[in-house]
């Protein structure tokens, strides 16, 4: 029987860097530490590995440092040179449940010992990446600046980047960077999918455009949402990021299946359901497909959980370049989810949505 072609794999740089990732990478956050789920993570980043996924993202947080646990022997396992992959991790929150005054935020006592702690972990001498998991408004900049810059200079990571922050809070990480010599933070992983979109695409425009700012962007289903079973009454939503409250609230997923909302997310879902189909993919494909269609995306951190959700993502990479401006133009007329872009003070016009600057 001959072997199934390999969709081929994109790459794109992460940023204003020469660090090159997969457009889709890999990611879990639910996991927790036990033999079920230590050789289900190993299946699937060996697959990852097979189809030329080379970016494997964690967080201290993910379990509770469990999931690190997992990627790293898994990885151990994959016999893979470390050349071959990039891994990130961030640093924030170990346990959310268990807050003691020093074990959150972004101090340097809590970068550095949670740093250390996530290492062992992972089994690793080194990330290519470290994240800064949310913004933290309590411990100046300076000090986040300057103990990233003791980190690089230990080799212990290559790239710093965050996650969740306000484009302002970036300008003043961007400033301190070039006034104390340290390298600026190369990417931000920021939600981004067809229902939450103007973060991504308004406030972070000027850092695109000016900086080139990198993004591994998460939630490109919407916790679910975007695959269109939600809005089934009979789909079990049980263990679901709907049935976690944090998830669900991050992600709106109520607000759009709540008895004012639910007839017209439907009518919503019969609609992309038919451009879905005409293109040949899965609702959650397309979701994927219009994520990537977007430039300023470096990769989409997709939840990889099985084998077959990463033969699901490489139809949603095979796919997204067959999208055309008539697509965009149908979907957004069907999502209604095109934020404010602004006006063009020197035509005296609203300026044009941004993604369609991809289609030129």
């Amino acid at each position: 029987m001959a072997e199934k072609a390999t969709i081929p794999m994109e790459y794109r740089y992460l940023g204003n860097s020469g660090l090159k990732v997969s457009v889709v990478a890999y990611g879990d956050m639910l996991s927790a530490d036990t033999e079920e789920n230590q050789k289900r993570t190993d299946e699937v980043v060996k697959r990852c590995l097979e189809v030329g996924i080379n970016y494997f993202d964690t967080a201290e947080t993910y379990g509770n440092g469990a999931h690190e646990k997992l990627l790293g022997r898994a990885l151990k396992n994959c016999g893979k040179p470390r050349t071959d992959y990039v891994v990130s991790t961030k640093i924030f929150t170990t346990d959310r449940f268990n807050i003691k005054p020093n074990n959150l935020g972004l101090s340097r006592k809590h970068l550095l010992e949670a740093f250390k702690n996530s290492l062992e972990r992972l089994q690793l001498d080194y990330v290519d990446i470290l994240f800064c998991h949310r913004p933290d408004p309590t411990t100046p900049m300076e000090e986040v600046v300057l103990t990233f810059k003791d980190i690089f200079a230990k080799n212990q990571a290559f790239y710093w980047a965050t996650s969740e922050w306000s484009a302002s809070e970036i300008m003043h990480a961007y400033w301190l960077c070039e006034k104390y010599g340290v390298p600026k933070p190369i990417a931000e992983q920021a939600q981004y999918n067809m229902v939450h979109r103007e973060r991504f695409e308004v406030e972070y425009a000027y850092l695109f455009d000016k900086y080139k700012m990198g993004t591994t962007v998460w939630g490109s289903l919407s916790g679910g949402l975007l695959t269109g079973k939600l809005v089934d009454p009979d789909f079990d939503k049980s263990g679901t990021r709907y049935d976690i409250p944090l998830l669900n609230s991050a992600y709106q997923i109520d607000k759009a299946l709540n008895a004012d909302n639910i007839e017209k997310t439907k009518k919503m879902f019969e609609s992309l359901g038919e451009i879905a189909k005409e293109l040949g993919v899965t609702m959650a494909e397309l979701a994927i497909a219009w994520v990537l269609r977007n430039k300023n995306v470096s990769t989409a951190i997709l939840g990889l959980t099985k084998a077959s959700y990463v033969d699901s993502a490489l139809n949603a990479v095979q796919v997204y370049s067959k999208l055309t401006k008539e697509h965009e133009e149908r979907l957004d007329k069907i999502l209604g989810t095109n934020p404010d872009y602004g006006i063009d003070w020197k035509a005296f016009t609203e300026k044009a949505p941004r993604r369609l600057k991809f289609y030129s």
